[in-house]
């Protein structure tokens, strides 16, 4: 299993194939201004080292705080700047990523922009963690994967005091396109996106678990491939819902 570990100003993290292109995506980041990213220090064989972002991680259960309205809309505002910088990050042949290019490639996705991965100070998030999953690829693709998290579209129990009705759901979803500045094309493929994100999701689960991953091995354990096919079952059935919702001006 994974293990994350801080010292004072400091997280170390295992380190991977790709961690020497995310550490030059990160360095570039800051250059761009984008500082609220880790910041690389040291790179060894088996850990990474980078600054630790101060705040509260979105994760689960969610706090009335990061449920609300303004963390929604600070959330979508902070992927877009990331996107912004990242989209003039010098691509190599000598970069390794740990996903596939997907096209059309407009940035460097972050590959798992979801509450967990936000960090929050108070109402508003000031911070974005986790690089792993970052590749290129296209905006939606990272939005899809926010929208499906931070509405959420999920037939699973919401973490929280009370579940969303649909009405409110499509309601975050398309708050989160308008604060993001989704453009009209992505807004007509972002049904079919979340649900792509979503069966990718499942297919590298079942790969790496049954290539021994004890990480993946226990999310199946745990039952999270049938409820992210459960979710893509009720994605698609409300998808002219959801469709008309986020392509409403």
């Amino acid at each position: 299993m994974e293990r994350v570990t801080r010292a004072d100003d400091r997280v170390h993290r295992p380190a991977g194939p790709w961690t020497p292109t995310v550490h030059q995506l990160l360095t570039h980041l800051h250059e761009q201004g984008f500082v609220a990213a880790p910041e690389p220090i040291a790179l060894g064989d088996a850990l990474e080292t980078v600054t630790f972002v101060p705040g509260v991680a979105g994760n689960y259960p969610w706090s009335a705080e990061i449920a609300g309205e303004a963390a929604l809309v600070t959330s979508a505002r902070l992927l877009r700047q990331y996107h912004d910088a990242a989209a003039t990050y010098p691509r190599s042949a000598t970069d390794v990523w740990s996903q596939a290019e997907r096209l059309p490639v407009e940035t460097i996705v972050h590959g798992d922009f979801a509450p967990y991965n936000c960090v929050y100070d108070g109402i508003a998030a000031v911070g974005l963690i986790d690089f792993d999953t970052a590749h290129p690829g296209p905006r939606v693709w990272d939005v899809a994967s926010a929208v499906y998290r931070f509405a959420p579209f999920t037939t699973g129990q919401v973490e929280g005091s009370t579940a969303p009705t649909l009405d409110e759901r499509l309601e975050r979803a398309a708050e989160f396109c308008r604060a993001y500045e989704l453009d009209d094309r992505s807004r007509g493929v972002l049904v079919e996106t979340m649900t792509a994100s979503l069966v990718a999701l499942v297919t590298t689960m079942e790969t790496e678990a049954a290539a021994g991953n004890p990480k993946f091995i226990s999310d199946l354990e745990h039952g999270h491939a049938e409820l992210y096919r459960a979710d893509v079952a009720y994605i698609e059935a409300n998808a002219d819902a959801i469709h008309q919702a986020v392509t409403a001006l």
